[in-house]
This record gives C-alpha cells, sequence and structure tokens, in this order.
C-alpha cells in the first residue's frame, strides 16, 4: 500500500535490481533529500528488520539539484531452491511510505518464468501489462531498452517505467534487469538508475555488461549504444567513431567472448543474450553474430524496430542453433506483441518463448506466435529425396528436393546438406528466405546446386546418391551486381537525367570468349561493348546513358536483374511566402494547399499531409551557432482517428508507397528526423500524438533531442490552434511549449563542446521530411513522412527565446518581439505576404532555320494560367522578334510561322498558380518540342529545364520527396574493366 503525507514522495520506484538468491536491491528516488527506513522480513505481519537509508551524495546533478536517489541492499537473505518471499516497507522521513515484496531468486527453481519486453517508452500498455505480470507471476523481467519516450537526458521520463501506477505495481514486486536502449542516453542518469547498480553486483568490468546465471541459463546483458547508437552516428552521416566510441565497442566485444566463454556459460543448459539494437540491425549483425554463434548462444532478445521478427543464424551449420528474437514494443498495445514470456525448463532441455499481445486495456491477451528452442538443435530428417537432372554443362545447376522434417523438440531451419565428391555443401535459403520448421512439422524444399569442375560429381543426401556428369561448357556469359547511380557525384543526384551503371561479367564457359555487354533501357538495347573473358575470369562494365525524357525506367546489363530509375522532368507555379524577418528566407509552397481562416480571422494554409509542404531553401542566413528557438502556429486534424490526428489524411504506407504515420515534421532542417545525426533542428509529432524536439550536435553522442512529458495535456491539440514551440542552448538545453504550457525540458548537453550540426545546403521543411535508416548514396532518410493541418504562422530564431518573450508572441502574434535580430525567418500567409506568379526562361538554342512549331504539354486547371513567349535572337542578348500564347491544358501544337528566323530561340513560361478556399490549382509544364527545320529541341527532364532559369513563383518538384526507397543506390565505388573495341 502507499501512505500519503505531507513532505517527501516517491518519485520513482521503489523499484527492485539485480536480483540474486540471497539478495536484492531496492532503489527509488524522492522528492526531498532525507533520510529513509526500510523495513524487511518474510513474514508481512512482521517486519523485523531494518536498514536506515540516506540518499546518494555522489547522485548525478539535474537541472543544478542533486538527485535524491536511494539504494537499500537487503543482503544475507534466506536461499531456497524455490526462491523465498520476503516483503518490505519503505518510509521517507516526513513523507510517504510504500509497502510490497519479492521473491530472491531460487537456488534450483526448476521450471521457470521469465517476462522481457522492449521499448516501452510511454508505456501505454502499464495496466495491462501489470495484470498480466501478477497472474504470470515470473521470477524476474528483462527489459532490453528504451524506457523513456525522448532522450535519457530528461529524467522525468523515466517516470514512464519506474514511477507505479497503483499501490501493488509491478514496479515494487518485480526484479528487472536491463540493457540500455538508444532513447535511454543523453547523461549520467541511466546508469545512476541502473547500470551503477546492476554491474556492481552482477561483477560487470564494461559499463551496461554483466551477466548472471538461474534456473540454467546464463543471462548476458549488454549495452549496444557504443555501436547502435554512437558509431551509426558518426557513420551515417559520413564521419567516423571517435576513438573513445571504438574502445568501448572494442572491449564490449572482447567482454562478450569472455563472458561466453566462462565455465558457467559453457556448463549452462541455455544462453540468453540481451541488448537494444537487434540482429536485423547492420552494427549489431556485423559485431554479434561473429561471437555468439560459436559463444553458443541461444536467444538474443532484442527491440529497437517497433516490430516483431524472428532470425535465425545465416551460417546453415548453425541454423538455429542460434535464435534471434525482436520485440513488438511495449509503448502502445498491438496484437502482434507486447512482451514475450519465457518458460524455461532447463532438465528437460527447453525454453519456450511465448509472444502475448492484445489491442487494448481492456483486451483479451492473447498468443500472437510461440518459439520452441531446445536444447538439442536441429534435429532434420530428409525423405523422398530427389537429385535431377544426371547431366548438366559446367556452372550449371542441379536441383536437389526432399521433404524435411524437424524431429527435435525445438524450432529448427531446414537445409539440405549435400556433400559434393565428399565435400559439405548446404542449400539453406528456399525461394530466398530461410524455412523455419516448428517441432513435428516438415515442409518439401527444393533448391539449387550449381557445379563447376568438369567430371563426374556424386552428391549424396541423406543416404540418397547421384552421379551427375558435368560437361564442357562454350563460352557463356552471365550479368550480375547491378549497380546504378545517376550523375557523376560520390551522392547521386536524384534530380539529374544521367545515368552511370555498372554490373560484373562472368565467363562461365570451359573456354575464353568475347562477350557482348548490352545496357538495356525500357526493353531496348541503347549500348553495348566487348570484353575478352577467359574461362571463369570476371569483369567489371560500365555504361553510361543520358536521358531526354522524364519516366521510370527499368535499366539492366544484360541477363542482370533489373532496376528501376526515376527521371524527373516539368516545371510548375511554385508559390512563394515573403519572409517578414527581412533576411529573405522566403518559403515556396509545394503542392497544392487551400487557403482558411483561423479563429482571429488570419489567412492559413492547409496542409492536406498527401502533397503540401512547405520548403525554405538554405540561404546561408539563418545559420545557427549556440541557439535556436523554432515556432510553428499549428490546428492538426482529429477525424476518424485514434493515434494523435494525423492518420486520416496521410496516404497509408502499403508496398512501399505512401507516407510513414509518425515523426511528422512540424519543422525539419536537414536530411532526415532521425537514426543517426541528419538534422539540424526538429519538431515532429509521433504517432503517439507527442512532439519531439531536438538539435543535433557534430560527434557521435549528438542527437540533443527530448519528447513531450507524461501529463496528458502535453501532446497536439487535435482541431485545436497551438503555438507548438522549442528553444535551445547549450546553457540552459532544451524548452518546449504548447499554447505557452511547458511541456517538456531538458538540461544542458553532457556532450562537450561540440558544435552545432548545421547542414548547410539543405533546407528547413514545414509538413514533410524524411525519417527511418539514412540512405548515404541518397542524402535523406528511407520513408517520406508528411503533416496533415492547418498552419497559420512559422517563425525561427537563432537565439533561445524565453517562456515569457515566447507568452507575449502567443498573445501578439503579429509583434516582432524582444529577440527580433535573432529572428530568421517569419511566415504568414496573409494575400500580402504570397507570391503567385513566376517564370522560367529557357537557355538560348542555336536554330539553322526559323522556329515552325512548339508542341507542348500542360496540365492546369482552376484559375490557374501558363503563358508561353517563343523568343529569337541573333546575339543572345537582344530579342529580335517574339510570339506570345495563352497555353490550354492539354497536349497542343502552336503554329510558329511568321516569327522569322535567327540564329538562336528561347522559350520565356509565366506561371500563374491559383490558391484558394475552395480547390487551389498550380500549373505545370511537361514538355516543350521546338521545331525549326528539320531541327527539334525538346526540354523533358528536370536536367533539361535546369539549364535555364527562374523567376519568383516558378520551380520544380522533386517526385523523390514522395517516394520511399527499401534501399540505397549500390557503392558505385571501384574501376572498371576497359573493353574491348566497340562492337
Amino acid at each position: 500500500m502507499i501512505v500519503a503525507a505531507e513532505g517527501s514522495v516517491f518519485v520513482n520506484g521503489p523499484y527492485l535490481l539485480a536480483p540474486k538468491t540471497d539478495s536484492m536491491i531496492i532503489a527509488w528516488e524522492g522528492s526531498q533529500s532525507v533520510p529513509a527506513t526500510v523495513w524487511y522480513g518474510p513474514d508481512k505481519d512482521r517486519l523485523d528488520a531494518k536498514l536506515t537509508v540516506s540518499p546518494d551524495p555522489n547522485a548525478p546533478l539535474f537541472q543544478g539539484s542533486r538527485m535524491n536517489l536511494y539504494y537499500a541492499k537487503l543482503d544475507r537473505l534466506t536461499a531456497a531452491e524455490k526462491g523465498t518471499r520476503y516483503f518490505y516497507r519503505v518510509e521517507l522521513e516526513g513523507g510517504q511510505s510504500i509497502s510490497a515484496s519479492f521473491s530472491t531468486l531460487g537456488t534450483n527453481p526448476g521450471a521457470t518464468k521469465i517476462v522481457s519486453l522492449s521499448d516501452s517508452h510511454v508505456f501505454s500498455t502499464r495496466a495491462k501489462f501489470d495484470a498480466d505480470v501478477k497472474a504470470i507471476n515470473p521470477a524476474l523481467i528483462i527489459h532490453t531498452g528504451d524506457l523513456v519516450e525522448g532522450t535519457g537526458a530528461q529524467t522525468d521520463q523515466f517516470t514512464f517505467w519506474f514511477k507505479g501506477k497503483l499501490a501493488n505495481d509491478f514496479i515494487h514486486n518485480f526484479p528487472v534487469v536491463y540493457s540500455a536502449g538508444n532513447h535511454d542516453q543523453g547523461g549520467d542518469y541511466f546508469n545512476a538508475y541502473v547500470y551503477g547498480i546492476q554491474d556492481a553486483e552482477y561483477g560487470g568490468t564494461v559499463k551496461g555488461n554483466s551477466s548472471f546465471d538461474y534456473a540454467g541459463a546464463h543471462i548476458s546483458l549488454m549495452n549496444s549504444n557504443p555501436w547502435g547508437l554512437f558509431q551509426m552516428n558518426s557513420e551515417a552521416t559520413g564521419k567516423t567513431a571517435d576513438a573513445e566510441t571504438i574502445r568501448a565497442i572494442q572491449d564490449s566485444l572482447a567482454w562478450l567472448k569472455s563472458d561466453l566463454a566462462s565455465e558457467k556459460a559453457k556448463s549452462a543448459a541455455f544462453r540468453i543474450l540481451t541488448m537494444h539494437h537487434p540482429v536485423s540491425e547492420a552494427y549489431t549483425k556485423r559485431y554479434i553474430p561473429p561471437i555468439a554463434e560459436p559463444g553458443k548462444v541461444d536467444l538474443l532478445l532484442g527491440g529497437h524496430w517497433h516490430a516483431y521478427s524472428r532470425q535465425v543464424s545465416e551460417n546453415p551449420e548453425v541454423g538455429a542453433g542460434t535464435v534471434y528474437l525482436t520485440h513488438q514494443d511495449a509503448r502502445v498495445h498491438s496484437k502482434k506483441g507486447d512482451y514475450f514470456v519465457i518458460d524455461l525448463d532447463a532438465a528437460n532441455g527447453l525454453m519456450t518463448v511465448k509472444n502475448l499481445g492484445s489491442e487494448s486495456t481492456e483486451a483479451k491477451t492473447e498468443l500472437a506466435n510461440t518459439t520452441i528452442i531446445a536444447k538439442d538443435k536441429q534435429q532434420l530428417s530428409w525423405s523422398n529425396i530427389s537429385i535431377t537432372p544426371r547431366d548438366i554443362l559446367s556452372n550449371g545447376e542441379v536441383t536437389v528436393s526432399a521433404v524435411v522434417k524437424n524431429e527435435g523438440k525445438g524450432i529448427a531451419a531446414a537445409v539440405l546438406p549435400v556433400e559434393d565428391n565428399g565435400q559439405q555443401r548446404y542449400i539453406y535459403k528456399f525461394d530466398g528466405a530461410v524455412t523455419f520448421l516448428e517441432p513435428g512439422k516438415s515442409a518439401t524444399l527444393k533448391g539449387s546446386l550449381p557445379l563447376a569442375a568438369l567430371g563426374v560429381h556424386k552428391l549424396s543426401l541423406a543416404g540418397t546418391s547421384a552421379e551427375i556428369n558435368v560437361a564442357f561448357r562454350k563460352a557463356t556469359f552471365e550479368y550480375s551486381r547491378l549497380r546504378t547511380r545517376l550523375g557523376d557525384g560520390p551522392v547521386s543526384d536524384v534530380l539529374g537525367n544521367a545515368l552511370f551503371v555498372k554490373a560484373d561479367v562472368r565467363n562461365i564457359g570451359n573456354e575464353a570468349g568475347t562477350a557482348t555487354a548490352e545496357l538495356i533501357v525500357a526493353g531496348k538495347a541503347v549500348g553495348s561493348k566487348r570484353y575478352s573473358l577467359q574461362a571463369g575470369q570476371s569483369k567489371t562494365i560500365e555504361f553510361s546513358h543520358v536521358f531526354d525524357r522524364a519516366g521510370n525506367y527499368d535499366v539492366r546489363i544484360g541477363n542482370s536483374e533489373s532496376q528501376t530509375v526515376f527521371i524527373d522532368g516539368s516545371i510548375q507555379g511554385m508559390p512563394i511566402v515573403r519572409d517578414k524577418s527581412g533576411n529573405a528566407n522566403d518559403a515556396y509552397i509545394h503542392g497544392a494547399p487551400e487557403l482558411g481562416v483561423d479563429g482571429n480571422g488570419k489567412t492559413t494554409l492547409i496542409l492536406d499531409g498527401k502533397r503540401d509542404y512547405l520548403e525554405i531553401p538554405d540561404t546561408g542566413r539563418y545559420k545557427v551557432t549556440d541557439a535556436a528557438t523554432g515556432m510553428v502556429w499549428a490546428n492538426l486534424p482529429s477525424k476518424g482517428t485514434t493515434k494523435g490526428g494525423l492518420t486520416e489524411l496521410v496516404e497509408p504506407y502499403t508496398d512501399g508507397k505512401g507516407a510513414v504515420h509518425d515523426h511528422n515534421p512540424l519543422m525539419l532542417k536537414g536530411i532526415g528526423l532521425g537514426w543517426g545525426t541528419p538534422y539540424l533542428f526538429r519538431m515532429a509529432v509521433r504517432e503517439t500524438g507527442k512532439v519531439t524536439y531536438g538539435v543535433c550536435l557534430d560527434d557521435d553522442n549528438g542527437e540533443f533531442s527530448w519528447n513531450d512529458g507524461s501529463d496528458p495535456q502535453f501532446g497536439i491539440k487535435k482541431d485545436t490552434w497551438v503555438q507548438y514551440t522549442s528553444a535551445f542552448d547549450f546553457e540552459s538545453g532544451g524548452d518546449s511549449y504548447q499554447n505557452g504550457v511547458r511541456s517538456a525540458g531538458v538540461a544542458k548537453p553532457v556532450f562537450g563542446n561540440a558544435p552545432v550540426k548545421n547542414w548547410e545546403g539543405s533546407p528547413m521543411r514545414i509538413g514533410h521530411g524524411f525519417k527511418n535508416t539514412l540512405l548515404t548514396n541518397r542524402n535523406r532518410g528511407m520513408y517520406y513522412t508528411m503533416l496533415p493541418g492547418a498552419i497559420s504562422q512559422v517563425r525561427f530564431y537563432t537565439t533561445k527565446i524565453s517562456a515569457a518573450e515566447n507568452d507575449a508572441i502567443r498573445s501578439n502574434p503579429s509583434m516582432a518581439n524582444d529577440s527580433a535580430k535573432h529572428l530568421k525567418i517569419w511566415l504568414d500567409f496573409e494575400p500580402s505576404s504570397l507570391v503567385t506568379t513566376g517564370s522560367h526562361t529557357t537557355e538560348w538554342i542555336a536554330i539553322s532555320a526559323a522556329p515552325r512549331t512548339l508542341d507542348y504539354k500542360a496540365m492546369f486547371g482552376g484559375n490557374a494560367k501558363v503563358t508561353a513567349v517563343v523568343q529569337v535572337s541573333d546575339n543572345q542578348q537582344t530579342v529580335k522578334r517574339q510570339k506570345k500564347f495563352s497555353l490550354l491544358s492539354g497536349e497542343k501544337t502552336l503554329d510558329l510561322k511568321g516569327l522569322g528566323k535567327g540564329r538562336y530561340a528561347r522559350i520565356v513560361t509565366e506561371l500563374v498558380s491559383d490558391l484558394n478556399k475552395t480547390e487551389s490549382n498550380v500549373p505545370v509544364v511537361h514538355e516543350y518540342v521546338l521545331k525549326s527545320g528539320t531541327q527539334e529541341k525538346r526540354w523533358n527532364t528536370l536536367a533539361d529545364w535546369k539549364k535555364g532559369t527562374f523567376n519568383l513563383a516558378a520551380g520544380y518538384q522533386s517526385g523523390d520527396d514522395y517516394r520511399n526507397h527499401g534501399a540505397d543506390f549500390a557503392d558505385f565505388s571501384g574501376k572498371a574493366d576497359s573493353p574491348d573495341a566497340a562492337p
């Protein structure tokens, strides 16, 4: 029970750390620095033992004050086979008290249960989790990281996890062991709450890495942030990790290798490894399997991706010997899983992992899936075996098929182990993926095995043999590893029309020959080269191709797999919002948003969440040195949604299309919203309805971010006009406000003196951004994300404004305010601020005859307009004659008879956009074809249009802004081999 009183109260806890057979740590945080007493004993009605505790004098400072953290070690407890039940009461002198209980770990508990979860963040599942844990009654809980929603520098966010919501909350009664997540970093606080105790109790010699043994399992807890956060932060944005980070990685990996080589680990029935970043994360995949799999790790538990997955070793000799499970998350309810229950039965050599979830707090908890891991691995049998054909050419393939059955008690990964003339070979992936077999299940599988050496190959599988005759093959060529790049820079120019393509060609024949390699674009050969190759030799081929029309093109070399290349085109009206700050940081309006009116009669811009956003180019006139403040007045919708007012207008993300319903940006400068340090400044709405804020600093710790607090009044106010403000400086940290209410704050950065990462050249955007893994060869995040809602004003300062000044601006949105000299961007959408007319002028082109016709394709509606002026000149300076036309929507031809001859010609296009309150329209010109005598000049691709000039409210829209890319452009480095003479 909780007894309330005046005086100190529990900010966090009491919570239980580092469980052992004969001891337990009780930790808590109080609101005041007062002595505390812990009473405890095995009899609930007679707590005889007493321990007096004072706040830790070495606890970290938060906002200038020492945190009131307490640690009480109850040792010399009675050890027992099944564990011993103890009751305790923590009393804060003159204040609150809490009573609870716990069980020590059993010395020989037999079959037991462990609960594991990850990414609890705002922990909306807490009430359901609390009830379920009490019903399950696990010996302990494993948390694989991300206790907070914002950052570990926000100590108030740790209450999401550590503060009990009920008098008998699970946090008071069940011990938890931890691996830190990326959100938990940002200061000394996670160390104070967890690692300082956990490492000391379990003998950890590398921060965050420790292990203990229980119920026949050796459980290793790892901190994956050195590679999954810090190294990733550096390398994702083109830098290298610093020496401290590299040393931390090396120390961690050395610790893991040593830990798994210990006698306790080797003698355990099972080895469980926990960390935040799962094996599907590139850096974990790089570092962990080469140690974990030889170390006989049975199960790796991770999180981070908020998506359940089950994987096994990529090594067919290991298969399901190591199973990698990734939690869905415990942040919000999901039928795909909220937590795991691990039934550990070492005596019978079984570990059963049940993934449980529910749709809501009220809904029934249901089983999403089960993974059974047995001590005896990969117990497979094979029957109905077929090996065909019996005669093939060199480097051809035989097809091996069999019924594969899992004869074991645990999950297995299907494999066809084929002996080839005494050499063991494996067919492991079927239709490109590993096939899981549950205990007792079977599947009919077939795969291919290439054979190169001439002569007879005796192939054997489970007692079935076949002799395959491999015959001489004439010179034959196969093409593979297609790589593409747009433009000739290290980062692809997604707006360009120059394509570079590489592939490898290999002679799979048994004699030398000459390959005629063809570049195939949209099914047609557009180039060819000859290469002489010896038998078995490979060479790298490179082609280039320039497109004269926009579109999506399938590209390949020879018989390689194809890739789709996107070539942008067209010019369009692009209304401008004039910057009222006087710094000429004008914004371009993308899409065709309607105009609206707010409650004060001010004009607003209504973003549809599909195409509409604002872009403020980087002029160099809003560079941040040591402070920044962003403000966006927005009215975000709520119709038809239960998750924060975003999803009903955003095109669903399915099959690689549509925007992502998360991190919807109010304001962003940079190439991404997270996953490294890809931005200067951000304010974005999470799927939960909370807003996240941040700046990035130029080091590998450098995403300095924070999120709205847990109070229900924090987060977006649906269908309500809100002034969203984020303010930062190095001295006082970050603060955020929503209509003047401080929704979050974080102390100053602890990252040293790293400068702000300005992301020079990247624009600031309102309503559009990229998220998830950074694609370095595209210079952007993997997915795009949009913001639906109305915007009435945008501001950006290169200083941190105060709460009082923020209130003053909110009260009078038309004032420049006290920090006017630092106000670098100030946008509103009154008619006087909007420019809707602009122009594009092509480059002068040489002509040999008088222009005859101009073919065009243009699309527009409403009151949008397009006017084209065709001009001729003899000196590219003085216009000799011209003809002016008002274009119609569609594909048309203009008669230029009478224009007369000149040495040069060009086209001036005036574009008038129509922004209104019902259905806005912007004009788009897709193509011009100017015909002069026998000469034709086409303007179609964006690269063509960009040879000319844009003026005022005219521009172009990158189609890449609305594309999701599951993969980056491939590494294009390396020199291609020189071809023979052209065929």
